[in-house]
């Protein structure tokens, strides 16, 4: 009875203090897209992939979506102040590092590699103990990817 209870105190525990969401439906995911941007992906915006998951304090967001530069002009204006990493600078290296330490990315993520020419960056951006915020297109897949990670 002593071992049934505390198994069913850790997955209560487990179930309560944890959750995830993803999906791959553009048309659900257009109103996300807009949350994070401003404004609605336009139709040359054909793919849009998101993942969020939380534990405890923290919350991870991942979104993946198809290129198109017009559109990476305007979130980038919009989500400014926004730092470079270049792919021959030791920052690139150092966020592709952290970005390694994800214990649980989505199968669809693509890491900065050789086809990404920067990274745009921010640290301690939002109301919380932590924040960071990486944005990058992959040259080859086309693909651009932003990732948000914040402690409350």
């Amino acid at each position: 009875m002593k071992k049934y209870l505390i198994c069913l105190s850790a997955l209560i525990f487990l179930l309560c203090s944890s959750c995830a969401y993803e999906s791959q439906n553009r048309e659900k995911l257009i109103s996300s897209f807009e949350d994070n941007f401003g404004f609605k992906p336009p139709e040359s915006i054909k793919k849009i992939k998101l993942k969020n998951r939380g534990y405890f304090d923290f919350e991870v967001h991942y979104m993946s979506f198809t290129y198109d530069s017009k559109v990476l002009e305007k979130i980038i204006a919009h989500d400014q102040p926004l730092n470079i990493a270049e792919s021959n600078n030791v920052k690139f290296g150092t966020i592709v590092e952290d970005l390694k330490k994800d214990a649980n990315p989505p199968s669809w993520l693509e890491l900065p590699n050789k086809n990404v020419d920067r990274i745009y960056y921010k640290n301690d951006f939002l109301d919380h103990t932590f924040s960071e915020y990486y944005l990058w297109t992959n040259k080859e897949t086309e693909m651009t990817y932003l990732y948000v990670h914040f402690f409350d």
